[in-house]
């Protein structure tokens, strides 16, 4: 009889300790860890993961492709891809006994490319340049706001709508966007420009440019044309210099007739005066707008860099607490 006191008694206890184990699972199952916030919102998602709707859990081929006819650089990026393939999943950590998902986007990029990215997914982000969904090619970047706090979570696009990255339940592995799961927290996608800028090659600085002259009328011969066709034989090289020196006098006798126009009118020449202090007064006002902006990157740099601090700070207390 007393026995089964005990056990009647024990029973509420047993299910209040079953339920706080069960809390702590979820909560260390949520988002990226490289800007982990834990909070009750998160809980759905989470649980969304845990029953096949995230983290590849839906059967995504974990085979990452790599074709001879992607150019050079690319191939690299996923190579190295392949070799985190199984890598556990370890928040702030940064090499194959343990990687968070910004960890393994920066480590894929420097061991690749020796391309170094910024260590958050959120800062990654800002890195980028943003393109659409439709324009992902192999070795762009793809965010995830798996939390309330804008960008928590990315990933690596290698092909056929798949991206690997680091999960915080089964570690670095292959994903679909596709997924129902990460078409509800997906944000945004970025291109890293340096290496866009080694596939693409560069680019022709003078395309789209269009010629500002003003057409000459059908058969009007320029000057040195004439000359060319005049009875005095003049040598090519002589003729060069010639016109050389012609359009240099044209352009100070020009120079000339605009000072001594304007000096002879007052009204000119104060608003010549005018317009040098207005230039003045801008260029000054254009230096103290670009201190001040200078200032307040470091500051929000610097306030980012705490933020990632106390995060960091705040999962070694709960790990060392709970482990």
């Amino acid at each position: 009889m007393t026995t089964n006191r005990f056990l009647f008694l024990a029973m509420p206890v047993r299910l209040t300790l079953c339920l706080f184990v069960s809390a702590l699972m979820v909560a260390g199952l949520s988002g990226c860890g490289s800007s982990r916030h834990v909070s009750a919102k998160r809980v759905s998602s989470v649980s969304a993961a845990v029953s096949g709707k995230g983290s590849g859990a839906s059967g995504a081929s974990q085979r990452i492709d790599v074709s001879g006819s992607l150019p050079a650089e690319t191939r690299r990026l996923l190579e190295e891809a392949r070799r985190w393939m199984g890598t556990s999943y370890r928040y702030g950590g940064s090499t194959r006994s343990g990687v968070d998902c910004s960890g393994l986007t920066s480590q894929i990029f420097v061991n690749a490319l020796q391309i170094k990215l910024p260590r958050s997914s959120a800062q990654q982000s800002e890195y980028c340049r943003r393109i659409d969904r439709s324009e992902l090619m192999e070795g762009d970047l793809v965010f995830f706001r798996t939390g309330s706090k804008g960008v928590s979570h990315v990933g690596m696009y290698v092909g056929d709508g798949r991206i690997i990255h680091s999960s915080t339940s089964r570690g670095v592995i292959v994903s679909s966007l596709d997924e129902s799961y990460y078409r509800r927290t997906y944000h945004s996608s970025g291109r890293v420009e340096r290496y866009y800028a080694m596939i693409s090659g560069k680019t022709d600085k003078n395309k789209g440019k269009t010629d500002k002259r003003k057409d000459k009328p059908a058969g009007a011969p320029d000057l040195k044309q004439r000359m060319e066709e005049s009875p005095v034989s003049v040598p090519a090289e002589d003729l060069d210099r010639l016109l050389a020196g012609v359009s240099r006098k044209v352009s100070e006798k020009v120079s000339e007739k605009v000072s001594e126009k304007v000096a002879a009118d007052p009204k000119a020449s104060k608003a010549v005066s005018a317009a040098a202090d207005l230039t003045a007064v801008a260029s000054a006002a254009a230096d103290k707008e670009k201190a001040a902006d200078r200032v307040r990157k470091a500051l929000e740099k610097k306030r980012r860099d705490l933020e990632d601090i106390i995060d960091q700070k705040v999962d070694s207390v709960i790990s060392d607490y709970f482990d």
